[in-house]
């Protein structure tokens, strides 16, 4: 059985199948800031949706992270790092054209119930 939970026409926040999580890319609020502030903002907004499902940022296995810039690597890792604690999941790191510019990152996450 697929669960979706909070869709719109276009995506779902999550979806949960055979006991997997998996979220959709998660971008900043405004007002945007600077890439630590998206950052915070994005993990933030993740913690959220996880709780709704009862789960954790323990319960993740593996994160997608976009940049728009790699020159903000070590800035977002600043924050990342600190927001992730004692086992972090698999990670990914790639620069990309987001889809607006004042997004500095997008953040998709995977997991296990």
């Amino acid at each position: 059985m697929i669960e979706r939970i909070n869709s719109s026409p276009r995506a779902s926040q999550i979806v949960l199948v055979g006991g997997r999580i998996e979220t959709s890319g998660i971008v900043a609020l405004p007002p945007y800031g600077d890439i630590s502030d998206q950052t915070r903002c994005v993990l933030r907004q993740l913690e959220e949706w996880l709780a709704q499902i009862g789960a954790s940022k323990a319960n993740l296995t593996r994160m997608q992270i976009w940049l728009a810039d790699m020159g903000e690597f070590a800035a977002m890792n600043a924050v990342y790092d600190g927001w992730v604690g004692e086992a972090p999941p698999a990670r990914a790191c790639v620069g990309a054209a987001l889809a607006a510019p004042e997004y500095r990152i997008e953040i998709q996450a995977f997991g296990q119930l």
